[in-house]
């Protein structure tokens, strides 16, 4: 599904929009969404499972304070995005372009691996794996 922010604003919609995810960031959401969805509920969540708190601050009697605090810091980051990008400077197309990778494939040697495909362990004592298994992502989910 296409969102389109500026057609559900025109609508009259007060839908809250809840991003977040993989796919974007607090900074992102306030400086390329918030701007956008006028209906002044757009809001990151880390992930799916904080959704829910955010639903239910939405839906609270303190919703407008909420929302305010958001607004607020929403206005801070794109603040110090655009502080940020004041510095910033870009050179021409044709200068980037000639400052590009040259490679010389025809005669560069690439080692080849001493092994190509798919190598099957069987009866491969797993406890030697332990020490090099990183928990951490495990624990972090559960």
């Amino acid at each position: 599904m296409v969102f389109n922010a500026k057609e559900f604003t025109k609508a009259g919609l007060k839908i809250p929009l809840l991003v977040g995810g993989a796919t974007t960031s607090k900074m992102h959401t306030a400086v390329k969404l918030d701007g956008i969805y006028k209906n002044d509920q757009v809001l990151h969540v880390l992930d799916a499972s904080r959704s829910v708190v955010v639903v239910q601050k939405l839906l609270s009697e303190d919703k407008a304070e909420y929302v305010a605090d958001i607004k607020a810091e929403y206005e801070d980051l794109r603040k110090e995005y655009y502080d940020g990008q004041k510095d910033k400077t870009f050179i021409s197309l044709a200068k980037a372009r000639s400052k590009a990778l040259k490679t010389d494939w025809a005669n560069l040697r690439i080692t080849q691996p001493k092994f190509l495909g798919t190598k099957v362990y069987e009866n491969y004592d797993l406890k030697k794996l332990v020490d090099y298994i990183d928990w951490d992502p495990f624990f972090q989910t559960w």
